[in-house]
């Protein structure tokens, strides 16, 4: 004789179709919450959350510290103008982009802009951030818009000759030796050598790399401290 089967009491009926309808009223109110945190949404479809709102913010490699002190802080040399950093108040562009589920940086935008040269220059100091952590919601990668600052700094040389430019330069990178500098030159290793070839006038910005998950990224060689990245001004 097979067995007899057991069906659900009135009971047991009535607590599972409770779970069911919690765990769907749930499932919608978590939808409409992420529903409502969506602020823009990608070229593949994808949604792009407010930073804020998602319970994991996205992570820059080496934290804040490396961010705001090595890539959002550029440094400029302009023989012709000379403007103090106190009197220069909004000597900073502010950009909203995005960083997708794999961490890459998309959709840059100036949102609080300056002048044609540092807006555009601030733009293209984007393409030298590396990849980020991602921000999560709900246990899982999302887009996040996130939103930077980007200062401009200028040195002041004790003279308008490569010389006392890259003296400036050395002391910016905490370090009495150029051997213990990465050079990268429009995208490519160089070196001192090299550096005292160029004209100052066409520099038109640099970045100096100091934390150490920013100089790893370029080199794992431990006798680098810093790490100077130059842009120079495009031939007419």
């Amino acid at each position: 004789m097979g067995a007899k089967k057991r069906y659900p009491s009135r009971l047991q009926a009535r607590l599972l179709w409770l779970l069911v309808t919690l765990f769907a009223t749930t499932f919608v109110n978590a939808q409409n919450s992420n529903d409502s945190i969506v602020v823009d949404t990608l070229a593949s479809g994808e949604h792009v959350y407010d930073w804020r709102k998602v319970d994991q913010k996205p992570e820059f490699p080496g934290g804040e510290e490396a961010l705001l002190t090595d890539y959002l802080c550029a440094y400029y040399y302009d023989p012709r103008v000379y403007i103090c950093e106190q009197g220069l108040k909004r000597n900073r562009v502010i950009i909203s982009l995005v960083i997708d589920k794999e961490g890459n940086v998309k959709k840059p935008k100036i949102i609080r802009d300056l002048d044609p040269w540092f807006d555009l220059t601030a733009l293209s100091l984007v393409n030298f951030l590396p990849r980020w952590k991602p921000g999560l919601l709900n246990g899982k990668a999302v887009a996040t818009k996130y939103v930077v600052l980007i200062r401009f700094r200028e040195i002041y040389p004790k003279a308008n000759d490569i010389a006392s430019v890259m003296e400036s330069m050395l002391d910016l990178c905490n370090t009495s030796s150029w051997d213990n500098v990465w050079i990268d030159i429009e995208g490519k290793k160089s070196d001192s050598h090299f550096l005292e070839t160029i004209d100052p006038n066409n520099f038109r910005y640099f970045l100096v790399l100091k934390n150490t998950a920013s100089v790893t990224h370029f080199t794992s060689d431990p006798k680098y401290k810093a790490v100077l990245l130059i842009t120079l001004k495009k031939s007419k």
